[in-house]
């Protein structure tokens, strides 16, 4: 019976341990408002409603928001507190949700997006709430009667000539320059005289560069001519054709951590900005704090993406975020292309990838940024490493022509093979984890039922003897638990007197008829009992 108590004493032990435990992880967490913007979709000269709501699991005492959106697309016409130039202000004590009226003017995708850093919400129990959003669009499509003649009607450049030589049917052409040309004169006319043409990348740097026409045709659709030239160096000659698709570029950038908290990327230094205030955090990142080399500083990481964002501002004040990569503690240009509703962030490519073959490495402008990509032979498509908004991240391909991006498959090395097993092994790890915590918890039940069990069926032997013991008239505080047991195994109910001036008691005959009794052995009866 104290073994049984012991026991019992035990398992309601852990089990207050384990209710315990599980109540001390229920911390409450910090208070959390979302902003959603709805999306829609309207003809040029359409006006559209979007819908900005503030939500969170508490009451939200204030709203102050800002937001941004794209005003070649869109015209504010009502519905901020203070708005136009592609801002506007949403201010009010009660209100969580915002109706705000744009008139469509342009063709195109215009995103409208809420600017964290200016924005904020507050509750009762909190003056300020950490602050979550997501960003809205607006498809705006042309009326039939819009041309979509986006092509050029001619395209020269100054100095050197393009090879082949123009077609409007061509997108992509290749020239060389002295080393004394620091910037590429082109001159583009557009075949329709509706469509509006844009240039980039004119600066000319040692090396491969690479300048885009862009054509936007009257019904918004695009497409896109570039130019790869090559700067040469001093004393350097031309390179053929062929050998200029193919070039490549050092992978490695050189970067070096000053004792000073700066850092010098491509001979350039750079500082590490800790306070965000006025600077626009990109979608889909929140601020974080972070232990960069010892200092808690300010950055930015990617809700889905993953990804740690540093601002780096240089010794003539120009600056942006950098992903910084914790492995290797390097940093590189934080660029990103986008398709309606997916954007898409632009990673170095390292020598530890696996590259698919028939691709050339070489640096290739993209938004109006240099990355560095893998070009094919015709430059009709390259392809760059990244992850998306939606949180996949591999290779993905680049149409030259038009800024089209498709997910593109690599066969994966014994390496990627690795690095997959080795997640496996985690998540397999994880499953051991919690499988064990399930066992103990069926062997804890299992101990419980048990002993309640074994309870239960000495409680019925007790109450049986008792019971029989009271109609026969036997007091049993002189009697061994042995013997009461015997004394409550008996299959008959109905007994003898007993005879207390013997060492032995006899009681009933068995079912069979025979006269054989059972015996019950006294210990230490006194002579008065």
């Amino acid at each position: 019976m104290n073994n049984i108590k012991r026991i019992t004493a035990l398992v309601m032990a852990m089990l207050m341990s384990i209710l315990m435990f599980s109540g001390l992880t229920n911390v409450k967490a910090a208070q959390t408002a979302h902003v959603s913007i709805s999306s829609a979709s309207a003809n040029v000269g359409d006006e559209v409603t979007i819908t900005i709501t503030a939500s969170s699991d508490v009451k939200i005492e204030l709203c102050d928001l800002r937001i941004n959106y794209d005003s070649s697309i869109l015209q504010y016409v009502k519905g901020f507190d203070a708005g136009g130039g592609g801002t506007g202000r949403l201010i009010s004590p009660n209100a969580t949700s915002f109706d705000v009226v744009f008139k469509t003017i342009n063709p195109g995708t215009a995103t409208i997006s809420v600017d964290k850093s200016t924005s904020y919400t507050s509750s009762a129990d909190e003056d300020y709430m950490s602050l979550t959003t997501s960003s809205g669009s607006v498809n705006v499509k042309a009326p039939a009667s819009y041309s979509s003649d986006n092509t050029l009607k001619s395209l020269q450049i100054s100095p050197g000539t393009l090879s082949p030589a123009f077609s409007p049917d061509r997108t992509t052409y290749n020239a060389t320059v002295d080393a004394d040309v620091t910037e590429l004169v082109v001159s583009a006319a557009a075949n329709d005289s509706a469509a509006k043409i844009s240039i980039s990348g004119r600066r000319m740097d040692p090396g491969s560069n690479t300048t885009t026409i862009t054509v936007t045709a009257e019904d918004g659709s695009v497409k896109k001519y570039i130019i790869y030239t090559t700067r040469l160096e001093d004393g350097q000659e031309a390179t053929t054709e062929a050998e200029s698709k193919t070039e490549a570029v050092t992978e490695d950038v050189s970067q070096t951590v000053n004792n000073d908290g700066t850092v010098t990327i491509d001979g350039r230094k750079y500082s590490v900005v800790k306070d965000y205030s006025g600077i626009t955090i990109p979608d889909g990142y929140q601020e974080i704090d972070y232990d960069y080399n010892g200092q808690k500083i300010n950055a930015v990481k990617g809700i889905k993406t993953g990804l740690i964002l540093m601002y780096l501002e240089s010794e003539d004040g120009k600056g942006g975020f950098y992903i910084y990569d914790e492995t290797a503690k390097t940093f590189s240009p934080y660029n990103t292309v986008a398709e309606p509703e997916i954007t898409y962030v632009v990673l170095p490519i390292t020598n530890s990838l696996e590259k698919p073959a028939g691709y050339a490495l070489t640096r290739f402008t993209m938004n109006g940024k240099e990355v560095q990509v893998l070009m094919d032979a015709d430059r009709q498509y390259c392809l760059f490493y990244g992850v998306s908004s939606l949180g996949e991240k591999g290779w993905f391909r680049y149409r030259v022509s038009d800024g089209s991006i498709q997910a593109y498959s690599v066969v994966k090395s014994d390496t990627a093979n690795a690095d997959v097993k080795a997640d496996n092994g985690k998540t397999s790890g994880n499953s051991r984890f919690w499988l064990t915590i399930v066992l103990i918890l069926g062997l804890i039940i299992a101990a419980f039922i048990v002993i309640t069990i074994v309870l239960c069926t000495k409680l019925a032997k007790v109450k049986k003897v008792f019971n029989m013991a009271s109609k026969d008239g036997v007091d049993l505080d002189e009697y061994t638990e042995k013997v009461i047991d015997g004394y409550a195994e008996d299959e008959d109910d109905s007994y003898e007197e007993l005879d207390t001036s013997s060492d032995k008691i006899s009681y009933g005959d068995d079912k069979s008829g025979k006269s054989d009794v059972e015996e019950l052995k006294l210990f230490d009866v006194e002579d008065d009992k």
